[in-house]
């Protein structure tokens, strides 16, 4: 058993806000990541990870979890208050995550990523999410939403084909051929830059 099904399990037994607080621990850099990744703002991205804990405090209790499905849960959380805040503010990067996570793979982007977003961006990826090799970064223009969607969730968030599969709705084998696709792209753009 790994330390957030225990957590899990803790939590839902006793309702006791210290298996809550560890889980939060757990999740909070990765769920700040994942906003601010989309967003490259700080302020927004600290207020959408707190809306999505208090979404997951206030039904958690209600639900019965082992760390993968959680994993799912809180991912599609995100995705949806993401969806929300674009819906809301109307920003130039509505479009951006809008498609993101259902858009086919072989269509290109129209949005942000393809005007430079990681360059222009690599700073601040670099301080926030750790990506220090530019030409990685100038690479993952060359890549669908998709795409970079998946190469994010495997090599910076840490997933497993099962769980991105759950979170995306497509199948494993989908999951592993796009990454595949995704990672020949880069090799190839890092070998010409």
């Amino acid at each position: 058993m790994n330390d957030i099904d225990k957590y899990l399990i803790n939590y839902r037994k006793s309702s006791d806000k210290i298996w809550f607080e560890k889980i939060y621990y757990h999740y909070l850099l990765k769920i700040y990541n994942f906003f601010y990744f989309k967003t490259m703002d700080e302020q927004i991205s600290e207020d959408l990870t707190s809306e999505v804990f208090l979404k997951i405090y206030k039904n958690l209790q209600d639900k019965e979890f082992n760390s993968k499905s959680f994993n799912v849960w809180i991912y599609k959380i995100a995705s949806n208050q993401l969806i929300d805040y674009f819906r809301k503010t109307k920003t130039d990067r509505e479009r951006t995550f809008l498609t993101d996570w259902n858009e086919q793979d072989n269509i290109q982007d129209s949005s942000l990523l393809e005007n430079d977003f990681f360059i222009k961006n690599s700073m601040l990826m670099k301080k926030e999410l750790g990506f220090e090799n530019h030409k990685l970064v100038e690479a993952m223009c060359k890549l669908t939403t998709l795409q970079k969607n998946i190469v994010i969730l495997i090599f910076v968030m840490d997933f497993d084909y099962k769980t991105i599969a759950n979170i995306l709705g497509k199948s494993q084998s989908t999951i592993r051929g796009i990454l595949f696709r995704a990672i020949n792209i880069l090799k190839s753009e890092i070998k010409n830059v």
